[in-house]
């Protein structure tokens, strides 16, 4: 009997400390906008919307496009295109500096990586994914965009998420992020951590190799809705 109650009582300890807290709203929708949340820009960029594309010159730097996507809303109302961009003559694909959307002839957003290069998915997500975007429907007429940047050894890469709706684009979320666990959408879920723990491995050409802290703040983002939502345990 004794041992049953401190088992049980160990469940509860465990279920009170380990178990994550309830999502946060990433951001919030007011009068049909969406704004962000200082608090998830967590990587501060006073020169990541320097948006001079598509003028000719910035510091005698051309933007080339190296890649078109065209995206639509669920409803299919909104036509989008997506450019990767960058500063380099020759396409540099995997890596790309800046994105922009447009819709038809209008620029809605530019954004620059604020860590290096951007990157394709493979390195934010550990080749779990292997696109230069994941697009996530929140509605009809709204979709998240995520990107990834290039990871810098013992740092985690970026990860920017953007939130499109109708004519706007925001910037919702700039963190540092190494995904340990990916679910598509529509039952869409990341996990990952911001820090990374070098271990050594005999077999490893460098002798060792960055992977996920183990005993560090473990975070969470998933949909709800049309709503992305953020825990940390």
């Amino acid at each position: 009997m004794k041992n049953s109650m401190l088992v049980l009582c160990l469940s509860l300890v465990c279920l009170v400390s380990c178990k994550p807290q309830e999502g946060e709203n990433i951001f919030s929708y007011q009068n049909g906008q969406v704004f962000a949340k200082e608090k998830f820009i967590k990587i501060e960029d006073p020169d990541r919307f320097d948006d001079s594309f598509p003028e000719e010159f910035r510091n005698d730097v051309f933007w080339h496009i190296y890649q078109d996507f065209n995206l639509k809303t669920l409803d299919e109302e909104c036509n989008y295109t997506l450019s990767l961009l960058g500063t380099m003559n020759a396409s540099e694909l995997p890596f790309f500096d800046a994105y922009a959307l447009q819709i038809g002839s209008d620029r809605i957003f530019f954004c620059q990586g604020s860590r290096h290069h951007l990157n394709n998915l493979s390195v934010l997500t550990n080749n779990l994914v292997s696109d230069y975007y994941l697009q996530v429907h929140l509605n009809d007429e709204c979709f998240a965009l995520i990107f990834g940047g290039f990871r810098d050894w013992e740092s985690a890469s970026e990860m920017q998420i953007v939130v499109v709706n109708k004519n706007q684009a925001t910037l919702v979320y700039d963190g540092l992020a190494y995904i340990t666990a990916y679910t598509p959408y529509p039952n869409f879920s990341i996990e990952f951590v911001e820090t990374l723990d070098w271990v050594i491995a005999a077999s490893h050409p460098a002798g060792g190799d960055y992977v996920p802290c183990s005993d560090c703040p473990k975070h969470r983002i998933w949909q709800e809705g049309n709503m992305l939502k953020y825990t940390t345990w």
